[in-house]
Order: structure tokens, then C-alpha cells, then sequence
């Protein structure tokens, strides 16, 4: 799976990640730490990744419409309840694809995730 992770998303999320085998690159790999919300999605976006994030302003389809874009997966997470959303999302990284996510807003919680796609 290929994954970019915003500057917000902890450390020990991206370490996980990469220890469940999927390839991911972050903000800081790239340069575009402190950059603006756009030029992270267009980042995402043009190199095909999936964004990992934190920031809630992701989720608003609005903004960014899910027929525009690879994926995006909003982690709703605080230091407390981090190893209860990394199990949600290691569980759904195992059992979809890269096309899974493809023109859909992934919402992941401490219990569930929720998915919401493109109106054709």
C-alpha cells in the first residue's frame, strides 16, 4: 500500500505502518512540512498515495471531494486510545487494497472505521 502521512499524524502511527509492511512516505521525507492543506492533498494526489492524517479538515468532502483524489484516511486519535485505533486500522490495511481506497474518505476511530465514496 502506498501511503503518505501528513505532519500530524504521531511517529508511532507511521512506525506501525511501515511495520505492517506498507510503504510510506511523510511531509518531512518530501519537504512539505509547515506547507498548506492544498499542497499536501496535491502531493497525495499526483505521486497516487493515500494521505493519513489527523486534521479533520481533510474529511470535509467539500473540500476535498472524494472523486478527486487516491484516498484519504482521517485518524480520530489522541495519545490515549492510540493502540485502540492502530488495531482498527491495521485490520482494515490488511484486508483491503490500494483500489479500496481509491475515491473514498476513510474515517478510523478507536472502534470502527467508516467509509464514504464518490457519487458517480
Amino acid at each position: 500500500m502506498k501511503l503518505f502521512a501528513d505532519e500530524c499524524v504521531y511517529q508511532k502511527t507511521i512506525e506501525a505502518i511501515q511495520s505492517w509492511g506498507h510503504d510510506i512516505t511523510t511531509t518531512r521525507d518530501v519537504g512539505l512540512s509547515g506547507e498548506s492543506d492544498e499542497q499536501i492533498f496535491a502531493y497525495a494526489v499526483k505521486e497516487g498515495r493515500i494521505l493519513v492524517t489527523t486534521d479533520l479538515d481533510f474529511s470535509n468532502i467539500r473540500y476535498y471531494p472524494p472523486k478527486e483524489h487516491w484516498g484519504i484516511i482521517v485518524l480520530k486519535v489522541r495519545p490515549a486510545i492510540l493502540p485502540q485505533v492502530h488495531t482498527v486500522l491495521k485490520t482494515l490495511l490488511e484486508h483491503a487494497s490500494q483500489e479500496y481506497f481509491a475515491k473514498a474518505l476513510v474515517v478510523v476511530d478507536r472502534n470502527k472505521y467508516r467509509v464514504r465514496r464518490a457519487k458517480n
